[in-house]
Parts: structure tokens; sequence; C-alpha cells
């Protein structure tokens, strides 16, 4: 059985509880060492002062008892060479010797003993320090006891581990408190997404006051809503349009065999064929523009060949020339190449051919050019142009300018916005230059060069 993983707000609190633990485990280890050598330091100091002050009295007749100190806690001997008690403080008079002298003693000699013969176990810091003439050498001995200091370092160890476990429970909660407001947000933020459901995108996130990460994340996720209800309604609007277009030819083939199987004619079944071929063709025509357009809309990979776009554009002005009733003029073509899926470019080209085609009165124009980084294709015709209303959607999928006119003439109205998805497939732009409404339409399609640097194609 696999245990579940603690969320980000136990994780957050347990790494923080941990991080304030080792830290104050650490100072307060730093602590109690720092305050045993400071004690042990102090008590060092108090056993010279001590021993100075009876190496002082040595130079003389010593008394057998010392003069008691100040604290009355230190026990003071001066020991001859052999180990004999010359003198002694009160609260050890009659005392065999606290150590043994070292004969070869020269300055002071610190040690920390707990098996002196008096004290009851007690730890003792221990001076030796020899005094008087080589010939008559003694030794003085200054016994501290170390128990007021070993008190004090075990009352610093106690209060730490009695305010540890409340300085961790305050930095849990704190942590757990802190965390939990941080994540609320977070916490509307998911409410709010859960609420919104696939039939209603026009609902948004609240956005934080505070402006940090949260605040972000929350722009993100209304910006990812939007661009996904822009595309839920433009797929909707493509499968309604779609089927209005798939529809219309459908009822054309079963009104045109509804009239053929009650007359019984086979001159009129010869006419039927004729208008079902031209069904057949128009409704391929439209399933081919429809599934190109479901590719490009999924991103698939396009070719990445260097591609001669003056090819391109002399190869769709003489298929126009052959096809179509109109002038084609052709402005000289310089030789420019591009990177990208020559087919593709070749229907964009094509598609602009035709559409000036079916709009010009007599004369359709293309030219080729380099701009810059960028080659710039122009296809003009000298019809009637493009009404200001249709300009800003003349692009858009379905979009007819002359509703009333045959739609074997006019096409299915997915030539532009194909094309448009191509140019921007390959990193271009394909636009409609404003100019005046009847001078004809100008549309040019704009590529960067084989060489300029940029993004990979789709």
């Amino acid at each position: 059985m696999t245990l579940a993983r603690p969320g980000v707000r136990a994780r957050i609190t347990l790494a923080a509880t941990a991080a304030v633990a080792v830290v104050l485990a650490m100072t307060g280890l730093a602590f109690v060492l720092l305050l045993q050598r400071e004690l042990l330091a102090g008590v060092d100091a108090s056993a010279r002062t001590r021993a100075q002050d009876i190496a002082a009295l040595s130079v003389g007749k010593l008394p057998p008892v010392l003069p008691a100190a100040k604290d009355d806690g230190s026990l003071v001997q001066v020991l001859d060479s052999s180990g004999g008690v010359l003198a002694a403080s009160g609260n050890i008079e009659g005392e065999h010797a606290l150590v043994r002298p070292n004969p070869g003693l020269k300055g002071a000699q610190i040690s920390t003993l707990s098996a002196l013969p008096i004290g009851g176990g007690e730890r003792f810091r221990v001076l030796q320090e020899s005094a008087g003439p080589p010939a008559a050498q003694r030794t003085v001995v200054v016994a501290l006891s170390l128990a007021p200091a070993d008190r004090a370092v075990q009352s610093a160890r106690s209060l730490l581990f009695e305010v540890l476990p409340a300085a961790l429970l305050l930095t849990a909660l704190v942590t757990w408190l802190g965390v939990g407001r941080a994540l609320a947000p977070v916490e509307r933020i998911r409410r709010g997404v859960a609420e919104i459901g696939g039939g209603d995108l026009s609902k948004r996130v609240p956005l934080p006051t505070a402006h940090d990460e949260v605040h972000r994340l929350a722009e993100t996720m209304n910006s990812m809503l939007a661009r996904l209800q822009a595309s839920a309604g433009r797929q909707q609007r493509f499968v309604a349009d779609a089927s209005h277009e798939l529809r219309s030819p459908l009822a054309n083939m079963q009104a045109s065999l509804e009239v053929a199987l009650a007359r019984q004619d086979l001159d009129l079944w010869q006419e039927t064929g004729q208008d079902l071929q031209g069904e057949y063709d128009r409704m391929r025509r439209l399933v081919e523009d429809l599934l190109l357009l479901a590719r490009l809309d999924g991103r698939i990979p396009l070719a990445h060949d260097d591609v001669d776009l003056d090819d391109v554009v002399h190869e769709e002005a003489e298929r126009l020339r052959r096809h179509a009733a109109v002038t084609v003029h052709v402005a000289p073509l310089p030789a420019l190449r591009v990177r990208g899926d020559g087919a593709r470019l070749a229907q964009v080209v094509g598609n602009l051919a035709d559409n000036a085609a079916r709009h010009a009165a007599t004369t359709v124009s293309l030219s080729l050019r380099r701009d810059g980084d960028w080659v710039v294709v122009q296809v003009a015709d000298d019809g009637p142009g493009v009404p200001l209303e249709y300009r800003l959607r003349i692009f858009d999928r379905f979009t007819r300018l002359d509703q009333a006119r045959a739609r074997d003439s006019g096409g299915s109205g997915l030539g532009l916005a194909i094309s448009r998805e191509i140019a921007q497939a390959h990193g271009g732009s394909l636009e409609l230059l404003l100019g005046v409404e009847q001078e004809g339409a100008v549309f040019e399609l704009r590529l960067p060069t084989a060489t300029t640097k940029r993004p990979d194609l789709l």
C-alpha cells in the first residue's frame, strides 16, 4: 500500500520546522559550549589570583593556617618538594596533600580532577604553581569547585530542552497558518476553475490583491480561459458554417435525384449526373479545405525546404493564363528563395491569383521583391475592390464578398483563411493593403528570406 504524499502546506511546515530545529540545536550547543568555556576561564582566573596571593606569602614564614579567601570556596595547600603539607586553608586543615607535587614544574599547571580526598565526588579545577627559591622550592596548590559552573551549564541545557519544543511548536503553527494564508488565493483559483464548466468559458478566476506570483498565475489562468473561450467560439462557428456549407450541396443532390426518379427520363438522368458531378467536385474541394484547416489548426509539421519563390510565382501566373479569361501581368521576377513547404506556398499564391481572377475586370498583376529580411509577393486586380465592411473579416472562414452570386464561381470562402494560416505557419503574414475601394484589391504575402534567423517552422 502506497502512503499518500503530504501536501504542499504540510511539506513546507515540516521543512521549516526541521530547519528551525537544526538551527536552534546548533545555536544551543554553541551557547552551552561557550558558557562552559567562559565559566571555566573565570574559575581559572580566580585560581591564578589565589595562587599568586599565596605565593607572595610563601616568601617569608608561612602560617600553618592560610588566610581564607573572600569566596570561601577555594582549597589551598602549600607543599614541600616531598609532598608534605606546609600550610593549608582552614577548610582542609590537617588533610593530606591534594595532589602529588611535580618537582620539575615551571610556571603553572591546571587540570580538572574529581578524585580529591574531599568534596564528595565534585569536580575541582586544580592549579599547581611553583614558588620560592630553587633550594627550597614549594608548590602552591589551589583547588576550586566546579559545582557552580556545572550547575549553570546544566541549567542552560535544561532551559534549552524546555524552550526547543515550544519554539518548534510555535514555528510549525506560524508556518502552517502563514502557508495556508499564502495558498488561500491558489485555493480560490482552484475553486474558480472547478466551477467553470465546459459549456461556459466566460467566467474568470479571482485576482489576488497582492501583485505577486499568485497574481501572475491568476492572470495567466484568465488569459488561458480567454484563449479557450475564443477557440471554442471559433470551433462552434466553424462547425456551424461547415454544416451549413455541406448541407447545401447535399440538398441540391437530393433534389436532382428526386426529380430524375420522378420522371424516369434518360436525358434527364444524364443531366442529373453532370449536376451531381459538379456538386461532388464542390463537396470534395470543401472537404479538402476543411481537412487542411484542421491540419493547420493542429500545428502539424510542414516541409522545411529551400523554395525558389520566383519559380512559384511564374508557374502560378502561367497556370492563370491558361485557365482564366483575364490578362495576367507579371513584373520582372528577381531570384528570391525562402524556407518552407513549396506545395503549400504554391497553394497560397494560387489562391490569391484565383481570387484576383474571379474579381478582376480585365487584369491581374503579380510582383515579387525583397524588403530587407522579407520576400514580398503582391497579387492585385482591377476589380471593384473590397468593401470597407468586409476588410476586417475577409480572412474569416466562409466569408464571401458577394452573397448573391453562384457558389460554383464564388468558392467555399476558405481560400483566404487557408492562405493566411499557411503564411503564419511559415513565420510570415498575409494582408489586404488598404487603398481606394474602387481601384481593385491588393493582397501582400510576406515571408522571411531563407537566410533570416527565425524559429523553425511548425
